[in-house]
């Protein structure tokens, strides 16, 4: 025959799977989020355009990590280059005859794979 269990119990037993249910889904995700990040900063540096001075752009893709979550940069002086690069853009004596420069697009691509990447292995683990 099935026991009875009060209601009291019965709330408090489902709250406490709540809770272990939401820390480790927590724990889960922080570790998708770093191991994918990990991959698309090093994607980064192996697809970004290297110039003839060494590659500075290319090696200035990192990761921090803070309350708001993993935040994927490149480093100062050439995080003004992202935008440039990826879209291309005028050249500074102007004109649209002289010419534009060429885009190399190499951040939305490994973003994009990124976010497929994050989400399926989520949906995987969880």
């Amino acid at each position: 025959m099935s026991e009875s269990v009060s209601a009291d119990k019965l709330a408090a037993e489902i709250m406490r799977q709540m809770r272990e249910y939401t820390e480790e889904a927590k724990k889960t995700t922080q570790k998708v989020a770093k191991s994918v990040s990990g991959k698309a900063v090093k994607k980064l540096k192996e697809n970004s355009p290297k110039s003839e001075n060494g590659g500075t752009y290319a090696k200035n893709w990192t990761r921090t990590t803070d309350k708001y979550g993993i935040t994927i940069y490149n480093k100062s002086p050439t995080y003004r280059l992202t935008h440039l690069l990826e879209k291309g853009h005028q050249l500074r004596r102007g004109g649209r005859k002289i010419g534009k420069v060429q885009a190399y697009p190499h951040i939305e691509g490994i973003e994009q794979e990124g976010i497929k990447e994050y989400l399926e292995e989520l949906e995987r683990r969880l």
